[in-house]
């Protein structure tokens, strides 16, 4: 039987999460499918040699043609570029990739500029998303009052743990919690509960469940400074901008809900990949 395909909000049904929606201490490792090993085929004594050798070239290229995956496979590695017009090329590439039946056209109104592009200065490091949120999270008054429910930075991510990790390492920059956005074991309907109430900075989620809850009018934008876009690669080298189960969500997140709001002079997101 193939192993169980791992979708970008699962989580094993026995995980635990306490009333924060966070993770205990203990780190949680993502299934890695296993290639099944290539039996060997006994050879038959009436064979003759032409037919053992053309045997064996079969068995062998069987062997070779499957795809490793984890952390052997040889897809390249994502490189996110740092420029603002690489960045904006990057997306609509991936996004032009997400919709094949999409003309040039109609892509054309849907485009994100380097104007949307947060641009900063300071080379990438290891706490580069953290000092990213800094700049981003004021803890002035801001003209947009409203902040039940509204983050400054909302970081989007490709699966459930994943955000956990990332609302780790995020907890230091705001004095307020960070919010956690995926579907996996945290019904909708408490989140949305949740957001009515809850004063924010910082919201880290999946495509799917952050478009939901943006749909819905629970998550708002009306504070929102920074969009990031978090480009790292699991253990099968994938990337939330190119996985079947992330990007369609992703880019309907621009197209039906940021770019209209992008153009409301009373709000100034930015985006960025990292």
């Amino acid at each position: 039987m193939a192993p169980k395909r791992t979708l970008a909000d699962d989580l094993e049904d026995d995980f635990a999460l306490d009333n924060d929606y966070v993770s205990g201490s203990e780190d949680v490792q993502e299934v890695v499918d296993a290639p099944e090993p290539v039996k060997a085929t006994k050879k038959r004594t009436s064979e003759t040699p032409a037919k053992a050798d053309n045997l064996n070239k079969r068995t062998k290229t069987v062997a070779t043609t499957d795809k490793p995956s984890g952390k052997g496979t040889t897809a390249s590695k994502f490189t996110v570029p740092s420029e603002a017009n690489d960045q904006a090329d990057t997306w609509n590439k991936y996004m032009k990739k997400a919709h094949p039946g999409i003309t040039d056209l109609e892509l054309a109104d849907k485009l994100m500029l380097p104007q949307h592009i947060y641009t900063t200065t300071p080379a990438p490091s290891d706490s580069y998303l953290e000092d990213l949120a800094k700049t981003a999270v004021s803890t002035g008054k801001s003209k947009n009052k409203v902040m039940h429910g509204a983050p400054q930075v909302l970081v989007i991510c490709s699966s459930a743990l994943r955000v956990i990790d990332l609302v780790k390492r995020l907890r230091p920059v705001s004095k307020r919690g960070v919010l956690k956005l995926f579907s996996r074991h945290i019904k909708i309907s408490d989140q949305i509960k949740s957001l009515k109430t809850t004063a924010v900075d910082i919201a880290v989620g999946t495509p799917n469940r952050i478009l939901k809850l943006l749909t819905e009018d629970a998550l708002k934008v009306n504070r929102l400074r920074l969009v990031v876009i978090d480009c790292w690669q699991d253990d099968k080298m994938r990337v939330v901008i190119d996985m079947d189960d992330t990007r369609k969500d992703l880019f309907s997140i621009w197209q039906d809900v940021l770019l209209p709001a992008s153009a409301n002079p009373d709000y100034g997101f930015k985006f960025r990949l990292v």
